[in-house]
């Protein structure tokens, strides 16, 4: 396959540890064995694949590789690589003040070269100026604002950023230099995308929304953003931090904790730069100091330097202080220092962010209805289904409306992607079929108001309605395919919460139902087609006990039980049991031919037993994994994989083996 061929598959990769080593694997060998022509192209994925990985700093050497060659041999550039070269040259002026070792000499002498070469090359100054404008913003300079205004009135060139971008870096800065009627004032003009955009704004309006008095403004700020955040965005540890201290200030503080336990909790050792650290934790520095009274409160956060409010302000004070005392010194100023005090000040906000209502109070148990049917005649039916269809808004409190009634309007209302009304709804509807003496029908209903509940960001109710969901499926008899995927779908949203517990304990009993496959009277080609459909349940109950136990802190696994009857073999809710279910839930898959479920299970296990130090079972196992996604064709997931594979066989020692994977993944 030619060079370009393969650097171009590459970018179909998710960035991460396969798609940078089998760059950088690509660009060695043209190095060493050319043609050179295709030098400058590997080189410029190289500079992407770092800069888009938390590995910004490694784009620098490469980068300035990139000019000596251009500077010696430009014949080596097509225009794709000199368009490509001048691109990135903001990318890197990105970085330079996100690294305190970058000294203030260093960025003004690598500007000024910025600016030589574009001038040479006879391209327009846009990028030049954005790139002094965020030089002097990171580093506190009080001409930052003239050197915006300098950016934002200049004329715009093929090499300026996207529109959505320049609307959003502007959000930004206003947000956090205390201008938040123009951030919200500019905020509400984004209306493009791109791998940053809309959610970066969408972070920043929500928290000038709240300081500005706005409070439904700031929670469907929240709400947009973290709906448009895929979590991939390396650029986003700042917006982050902003949505912790909206959420916080506002009043939903537990959901911050849940976010940021869930969603974000890798930014506060991690993040792509000392810079963008920081502006993570001071964002949840502000957030926490806001909530101090609720010192003794429990974060949910496994860390034991992070087990309560109160300790986990304590650390990230100690941590955004070291960052600070690196990069004010560089930046000749207190400026960080200072932004430090301010978070440490931050107060609650005296608005309450509004919520999808009150919590739902759901009763655990069905109330014991004899029948499985309806105790009493509907009435209005027909009318109230056809109206709700139409699109007219029902009131799912009226004393005459029926289940059936209730459930359309939800439907309806889900169907509009009104999440929050489809699961006040569906709630109803639930409530109303357990009245009329449906149970299956009300368990159903339940489930759908915890999906909607989940999907509006209300995870506490969407805990609450699966937990109700289950007992009512089962005395109501449901199909246990059915049961199945109510516990599947419930698994992530116990997760989220921190609290596993009933969910482990009902996930663990269903399975122990399941001891062997009776087929009955059943003909042989049915019974066959009943055997794999029993295998797929069991493999799918295996598959998520496996991944609620991988979720749950340790202590909470081990204290669920689940029965007086249930076998000691089940009672084990170890990381080990994890490890065992993984495994044969990627058997039973393999078996069934869904070999991409197969490759999920095994590369749980593999995670797990490389916790647990077993390197060489999980190397086994993320092998199995690998070879899954490859024969699934699941390219995404198989690079992701060969990342941790690659990590661990070359912490192991097996670099050979490593290489292995990474040219498999070079040639395609």
């Amino acid at each position: 396959m030619m060079i370009d061929q393969q650097l171009l598959d590459l970018r179909d990769l998710p960035y991460g540890v396969a798609r940078t080593a089998a760059t950088e694997a690509i660009a060695r060998r043209v190095e060493t064995e050319g043609p050179l022509e295709h030098l400058a192209m590997a080189l410029l994925e190289l500079v992407e694949a770092y800069t888009f990985t938390d590995e910004g700093v490694k784009s620098f050497v490469v980068f300035a590789q990139l000019l000596r060659l251009w500077d010696e041999s430009p014949e080596l550039f097509d225009a794709a690589d000199e368009r490509n070269l001048f691109w990135e040259f903001k990318w890197i002026a990105a970085d330079v003040p996100e690294y305190p070792q970058i000294s203030h000499a260093q960025a003004a002498a690598f500007l000024d070269d910025m600016q030589r070469r574009f001038e040479l090359a006879g391209h327009g100054l846009s990028s030049v100026r954005m790139s002094r404008f965020r030089w002097a913003w990171h580093v506190g300079d009080p001409e930052a604002e003239a050197a915006r205004i300098d950016w934002v009135t200049g004329m715009r060139d093929e090499f300026e950023d996207c529109v959505a971008c320049t609307i959003g870096q502007q959000v930004d800065f206003f947000t956090e230099t205390g201008r938040p009627a123009e951030a919200v004032a500019l905020g509400l003009t984004q209306e493009f995308d791109c791998n940053l955009e809309p959610a970066r704004t969408r972070y920043a309006v929500a928290l000038a929304a709240l300081e500005i008095g706005d409070a439904e403004l700031a929670a469907r700020s929240a709400g947009d953003a973290l709906a448009a955040d895929d979590g991939g965005a390396t650029d986003f540890g700042p917006a982050r931090g902003k949505l912790f201290a909206t959420l916080a200030r506002g009043g939903d503080f537990d959901r911050a904790l849940r976010v940021l336990r869930n969603e974000h909790v890798a930014l506060l050792r991690g993040g792509s730069s000392p810079l963008f650290r920081l502006r993570f934790l001071l964002g949840v520095l502000a957030g926490l100091s806001a909530r101090l009274d609720q010192g003794a409160m429990e974060t949910g956060l496994r860390d034991p330097e992070w087990r309560t409010v109160a300790d986990l302000h304590t650390w990230v004070h100690r941590e955004s202080t070291a960052l600070a005392d690196l990069l004010d010194p560089r930046n000749g100023n207190r400026y960080y220092a200072d932004a430090i005090a301010a978070a440490l000040a931050t107060q609650p906000s005296a608005l309450h962010l509004p919520t999808s209502g009150q919590p739902v109070e759901v009763a655990a148990e069905p109330a014991g209805l004899a029948g499985n049917g309806p105790t009493g005649e509907r009435s209005a039916e027909a009318d109230v289904t056809a109206t709700a269809r139409s699109g007219v808004r029902v009131d799912t409190n009226a004393a005459w409306m029926s289940g059936e009634a209730a459930f359309a309007t939800a439907e309806h209302a889900a169907g509009q992607r009104d999440h929050a009304a489809a699961a006040r709804a569906y709630g109803r509807a639930a409530e109303l079929f357990e009245t009329e003496g449906w149970l299956e029908r009300a368990g159903f209903a339940h489930a759908e108001a915890a999906q909607c509940a989940a999907l509006s960001g209300a995870d506490p109710d969407a805990h609450r309605r699966f937990a109700a969901a289950i007992p009512r499926l089962r005395t109501g008899g449901a199909d246990p395919e059915a049961i199945v995927a109510v516990l599947a779908a419930w698994a992530p949203v116990a997760s989220r919460m921190s609290d596993p517990e009933m969910h482990l304990r009902e996930v663990a009993a269903e399975l122990d139902r399941m001891i062997a496959f009776d087929a009955g009277d059943a003909a042989e080609a049915l019974a066959e087609r009943q055997r794999d459909a029993w295998s797929a349940r069991r493999a799918t109950l295996r598959d998520t006990l496996a991944r609620s136990i991988a979720a749950a802190p340790p202590e909470v696994a081990a204290g669920a039980r689940i029965s007086p009857e249930t076998t000691e073999a089940d009672r084990d809710l170890s990381v080990g049991r994890a490890i065992v279910e993984a495994l044969l839930a990627g058997e039973e898959f393999a078996a069934l031919g869904r070999l991409a479920d197969a490759a999920h299970a095994f590369w749980l296990a593999g995670r797990l037993q490389r916790d647990q130090g077993d390197t060489a079972d999980a190397i086994w196992s993320l092998e199995s994994a690998f070879e899954g996604f490859t024969l699934a064709r699941q390219r995404p997931d198989r690079a992701r994989v060969a990342g941790e594979l690659i990590d661990l066989l070359r912490a192991s020692g097996q670099e050979t083996r490593a290489e292995a994977i990474v040219e498999t993944l070079a040639n395609g």
